[in-house]
């Protein structure tokens, strides 16, 4: 079974979730620890506030449904 984006929610919670800069920060790190990412983990606490990296959390959940980049 693929994993979900944000904890398992759906594409449409995923997508609020994703669109919300300060929370999809903190639940992006989240998620990179519980799939075991820790360098992209690490990456998001010190870079992942810059546009770039919650622009691709949202393409990503737009196309694939789930955080496939960076993630």
């Amino acid at each position: 079974m693929a994993q979900r984006a944000y904890f398992g929610f759906g594409f449409v919670p995923s997508l609020i979730i994703a669109i919300l800069p300060i929370v999809s920060w903190i639940f992006g790190i989240i998620v990179c620890f519980q799939r075991e990412q820790y360098t992209y983990g690490i990456i998001r606490i010190f870079l992942g506030w810059f546009p770039v990296f919650w622009i691709l959390d949202i393409i990503s959940i737009c196309v694939h449904k789930d955080l496939v980049w960076l993630a």
